[in-house]
């Protein structure tokens, strides 16, 4: 599972990465490759897992209500965690528009060093 999980992370970061060279060639439209990516690895990816449980859960009547109240739990503490990255990335895009390109830089810069390491551990 650790293993999958770095590949899940490492293909976030290289789309978070183009996304954000792409933002940075055009700050005024800065918004829409950002979004695209954010938008996908918040609501897309996930969907492929929640979807199905949902649609299990719902056929057992009353279990399956109670199961997915309780699942619910989880999944708050997750969005939780997963809120300050996707307001983190708003500004990054919010910035990028009004001209101001440190925090940029300093995620790509990030970014490009996760993907270096985790092309060395792969080697």
């Amino acid at each position: 599972m650790g293993k999958l999980w770095q590949r899940i992370t490492y293909c976030r970061h290289r789309s978070e990465l183009w996304a954000l060279a792409l933002a940075k060639r055009a700050p005024c439209l800065a918004i829409y490759p950002i979004g695209i990516v954010v938008l996908f690895w918040w609501g897309g990816a996930p969907s492929l897992i929640v979807f199905p449980i949902v649609l299990l859960l719902e056929n057992l009547g009353k279990l399956g209500e109670l199961m997915l109240a309780l699942l619910a739990i989880p999944g708050l503490v997750v969005l939780g965690f997963a809120l300050p990255w996707f307001s983190g990335w708003c500004d990054i895009a919010v910035g990028l528009m009004f001209g101001r390109f440190t925090a940029a830089s300093a995620k790509e810069k990030a970014l490009a060093e996760s993907i270096h390491a985790y092309r060395t551990r792969a080697i």
